[in-house]
């Protein structure tokens, strides 16, 4: 026997085809009318009111795509943006006006770049929130001046800067890149290769950071980040002006480095990323290492030769100059070396010999953690350090004895 559907039933179903109705009617609308069209019809106006001879009606249509075969990248971002390329719309606002750098299409050719692999955001997107990559797990926002003025309104940081140096991070400057080129002079003078791999080559004391900007947000510990902008940029700007306070026992020492020098270094450290599925012509014609001056290259063999050469090799010179072997620490911020039996007598009434096999305080930390010694290198540290002295005060004395017979 069939059941009878009762009126109850009937109804639901009239209500489920209704909503269904309504639903593929507003999508048919919504399709029809999509944000882009509007932007479009606006850019002929724009046009229209800004350049003389040019017919309106013969401008681009519909939607725009550059296929960059070569990145594996689709670009649509030229379907609202149609004024990139144009002169004579600098004056009007986004998103129908010239682009800031025209002259930058010289060298890349949109065809082959693309937007997004120096913008950043979602290429592929037809509505602006899309585009700008303000979506949940999308992980390449558009670095705007919007986005920075969170970090600094009065003078954001040119985050887009962080997507050039992908390849352009072997040139030791370039231009366009006042941010990065600034961080990459910080990273040479304050020794950061001492303690840290940098594109291939460093030390080990610290973290290796030569694909640091791959790392996820979820590598990070934001526990001790007290701010509302929970980013991985924001991280790094803290880190670089307080380690110890982001990360607690850090030995990493203190740079003293104002606002935009740490938004700079962060810029820099989140640009360093794997490029091995970059193809090699977008890679500027350097050598895929850090280049080196020759007077550079000539002080690195100096100290790491000779009585010094131990405190280079251990990372001791991070902190401590020994200015008796002509070796400057890039930070300074411990006493020099050379005149470490005085000073260790005085802070702690100990010989030398006995502070490396009992420390305390700071460096206690340091040598049980960052830089271990054995027995046999504590002896050739005492050894170097009480040479050093010798030669400090036999300086002094003959710069007294000099004195006095000049006098």
């Amino acid at each position: 026997m069939i059941k009878k559907i009762s009126q109850r039933e009937i109804l639901l179903v009239l209500i489920g085809a209704v909503l269904i109705l309504a639903v593929a009617v507003a999508a048919i609308v919504f399709d029809s009318e999509p944000e882009w069209k509007y932007y479009q019809s606006e850019f002929r106006a724009v046009v229209a009111e800004n350049i003389a001879d040019i017919d309106p009606a013969t401008l681009p249509s519909g939607i725009q795509q550059i296929w960059v075969e070569k990145l594996d990248r689709v670009d649509r971002c030229t379907t609202c943006h149609l004024g990139i390329g144009w002169k004579g719309l600098e004056n009007v606002e986004q998103p129908w006006t010239t682009h800031p750098m025209p002259e930058i299409f010289g060298d890349h050719p949109i065809e082959e770049f693309g937007c997004t692999v120096c913008h950043g955001g979602q290429g592929f997107a037809l509505t602006e929130n899309d585009a700008h990559g303000f979506v949940e797990h999308w992980e390449e926002p558009l670095l705007s001046d919007i986005a920075a003025s969170e970090y600094d309104p009065r003078k954001p940081p040119p985050l887009y800067e962080i997507q050039c140096n992908y390849c352009h991070r072997y040139e030791r400057s370039t231009e366009g890149m006042p941010y990065i080129n600034n961080a990459k002079e910080f990273v040479r003078t304050k020794g950061c290769k001492i303690c840290h791999v940098i594109n291939g080559d460093g030390g080990k004391m610290g973290p290796n950071l030569t694909h640091e900007g791959d790392k996820h947000a979820e590598g990070f510990d934001f526990s001790n980040l007290v701010s509302d902008q929970l980013t991985v940029f924001n991280w790094h700007i803290k880190h670089f002006q307080s380690p110890p306070t982001i990360v607690p026992g850090s030995i990493m020492p203190e740079m003293n480095f104002q606002s935009h020098e740490a938004q700079a270094l962060a810029m820099l450290v989140m640009s360093w990323r794997n490029d091995e599925d970059l193809p090699r012509a977008y890679l500027p014609g350097v050598e895929l290492k850090d280049e080196l001056t020759p007077e550079e290259i000539e002080r690195d063999r100096r100290i790491r030769e000779g009585d010094g050469a131990f405190f280079v090799e251990h990372s001791c010179f991070v902190c401590h100059s020994v200015k008796a072997y002509d070796l400057f620490s890039p930070t300074d911020k411990g006493p020099d070396l050379s005149l470490a039996p005085d000073d260790v007598r005085a802070r702690f009434n100990k010989t030398v010999e006995e502070f490396l096999f009992d420390p305390t305080g700071t460096m206690k930390i340091i040598l049980e953690s960052q830089i271990v010694l054995s027995d046999e290198e504590k002896w050739e540290a005492v050894e170097k350090i009480m040479k050093a002295y010798d030669i400090v005060k036999n300086r002094a004395a003959e710069k007294a004895a000099d004195t006095e017979g000049g006098s």
